[in-house]
């Protein structure tokens, strides 16, 4: 009897030390642990978030302040701010205990500007994220986009703040921005750089099948067709930058032979090179069979 007593004791106590663990974690929960502040830190530069609007990002409806920092939706609360905030890029919400968070954000750049029709121009970032809506491609600085006009399945519903959905033929796209970034250019030099980028398609020399590819002209009017987009795109791009500083600031890459003939009458100077000879000519960057790449200098038909 006496035992019984005592075993029933124990189990008493060892049921109010549980009992009290679970009640201090109940207010732990719903005191300590819920969400009084929250801050807001900008990676890159931005022209756009002031303090002010930088405090508004901060207390926007869908931030539960009072709410245990435990029951958070971090990926809920980052789609509604991005939808709500077109040019805002969210890094990653970071959690301080016991009851702050950081939003760590950078602010989107204007990279693309994709023609829709005549009157309407989705300014984008290098994801297709539409920062906002123009009839014109001249009210941005972007690089002008075509050849997308009728592979944009949602160009009659999308508004700013969301992502452009491309057909399958065209979802190649979605690399461009990391490929240029791996190429060692940033956006602002790729803005310097790229005048405009059209996305189509042909026969491809080395499978002889319809294949995407795309113009790609720079700021002078030179004309490069990147091939086989699929596939070392960032690898593309480095050749193209490169062949581009060499065919610009080097006139004799593509007079080579003329300037080394033997013959009087078909040996030339380099004084006597045009200006803007370059334009006569078209860079093709292919990728053969093996994966290696082939770098033609083609010149265009009179």
């Amino acid at each position: 009897m006496k035992e019984s007593l005592q075993k029933n004791k124990k189990l008493i106590i060892s049921l109010s030390v549980v009992l009290g663990i679970v009640l201090l974690l109940i207010i732990l929960y719903f005191t300590v642990f819920t969400l009084k502040s929250v801050e807001v830190d900008f990676r890159n530069e931005s022209h756009i978030y002031s303090e002010e609007s930088k405090q508004s990002i901060a207390e926007d409806s869908i931030i539960k302040k009072g709410s245990s920092i435990f029951t958070l939706s971090k990926k809920t609360i980052t789609k509604t701010l991005e939808k709500n905030n077109p040019y805002l890029k969210i890094i990653n919400i970071e959690t301080v205990f016991p009851s702050k968070i950081i939003i760590h954000c950078a602010e989107r750049e204007e990279t693309y500007a994709v023609r829709a029709n005549d009157t309407k121009y989705f300014i984008c970032d290098a994801e297709f994220k539409v920062l906002n809506v123009s009839p014109s491609y001249y009210n941005s600085q972007a690089i002008l986009f075509t050849g997308l006009e009728n592979l944009i399945e949602n160009t009659n519903r999308v508004n700013a703040g969301e992502f452009l959905e491309f057909s399958s033929e065209a979802e190649v796209l979605k690399s461009i921005g990391t490929s240029l970034l791996r190429a060692n250019k940033t956006v602002v030099m790729q803005k310097s750089l790229i005048e405009s980028i059209e996305f189509t398609s042909g026969i491809y020399y080395y499978t002889a099948k319809n294949q995407p590819y795309l113009i790609i002209k720079d700021k002078n009017g030179f004309q490069t067709n990147v091939y086989a987009i699929d596939t070392l795109l960032a690898e593309k791009f480095q050749a193209m930058f490169a062949t581009w500083s060499n065919v610009i600031y080097n006139p004799s890459v593509l007079y080579k032979d003329e300037l080394n003939s033997t013959d009087p009458e078909k040996k030339i100077e380099l004084a006597d090179i045009p200006q803007n000879y370059y334009l006569n000519y078209t860079l093709n960057v292919y990728e053969d069979n093996h994966g290696k790449l082939d770098l033609v200098i083609s010149k265009n038909e009179e």
